[in-house]
């Protein structure tokens, strides 16, 4: 999925539902995509994510990379410890593709991915739900792809030479296609079509189920199906964040806050092209918090999987 799904849609759905805190959810739930090398310094021969963060103090604290777009996502530790847990659930192993089935499979509102929302949805720490919710989201578009470097994630015939030149890794051979609710794409493996709208509406529906289930606050899905059927009908991406911030202010939940990758992290964090430090009120921070609920995100989902990686 997209910003307008991890984060717009999302915010809809947790505003309308009476969660607590949604911005809070929100922001987490887009962040787990921007969490990645990116966030602290890159220059032309170097892409770093650093091991620790030096306090003024001396002391140390160690966060933990939530997503890669570097070459780094070549490395088998990216792919099993990023890719899988945050973006590449596990699911079951009933998809058979060339005579074959594949444990790691990423199937939709599987029993882990629901297993890993309730766990969130139970511990009431608005940035473990976000960042749950946002593996749960792609479980619907990441589908039939697994997080590995893997003969199982290549899509186009053997022929397509430039295609294959595409490391397999998760849904890479298609590029964005299956992230963009509009688009409609061919997996070959399965030999048919997709439309990436029927994903998004059953993501949209099952989320919504979800979260009015755990507050019973909110209007009845028969009340606003039609209105996020027109949502994700809708082909331009900039109509379609229009149309959900017109949804939210039409439910009285007033504006969507303005997102910005940058905003937590430089509350946090003193950055420089050759070192980061913490600031005095580190632990304070929405940064801070945010990769605290990621690694507790992190080891749930590794005790889940633990006989597969």
């Amino acid at each position: 999925m997209e910003k307008d799904f991890h984060y717009h849609l999302i915010y809809a759905i947790a505003k309308i539902t009476g969660m607590n805190n949604p911005d809070i959810i929100t922001y987490s739930s887009q962040f787990v995509d921007d969490n990645n090398e990116g966030q602290f310094f890159v220059d032309k021969k170097n892409i770093s994510f650093p091991d620790r963060i030096q306090q003024t103090n001396g002391e140390y604290y160690y966060p933990i990379m939530t997503q890669s777009l570097s070459p780094k996502s070549l490395d088998l530790y990216i792919q099993k410890y990023v890719y899988v847990p945050f973006h590449f659930l596990p699911g079951d192993n009933t998809v058979i593709i060339n005579e074959k089935g594949n444990a790691l499979n990423t199937t939709p509102n599987s029993i882990n991915a629901n297993k890993i929302l309730s766990e969130a949805l139970d511990s009431k720490n608005p940035y473990q739900i976000g960042i749950a919710l946002h593996a749960f989201a792609d479980t619907w578009s990441h589908q039939n792809f697994t997080g590995l470097r893997e003969d199982w994630n290549a899509v186009y015939p053997w022929y397509n030479v430039f295609k294959s030149l595409v490391p397999n890794i998760g849904h890479a051979e298609v590029g964005h296609s299956p992230d963009i609710i509009s688009e409609k794409w061919t997996d070959y493996r399965l030999k048919k079509v997709i439309d990436n709208t029927g994903r998004a509406f059953e993501a949209i529906k099952v989320i919504f189920s979800k979260l009015r289930e755990k507050t019973n606050t909110g209007p009845v899905w028969g009340d606003i199906e039609q209105d996020f059927k027109d949502i994700v009908n809708i082909a331009d991406y900039d109509s379609r964040i229009k149309k959900i911030v017109e949804f939210v202010s039409n439910h009285n939940g007033g504006d969507i806050p303005r997102y910005s990758p940058d905003n937590w992290i430089n509350e946090a964090l003193n950055k420089t092209t050759d070192s980061v430090i913490m600031k005095s009120n580190f632990t304070n921070t929405n940064w801070y918090k945010f990769h605290q609920a990621a690694k507790k995100h992190f080891a749930f989902v590794m005790s889940l999987i633990s006989d597969l990686i």
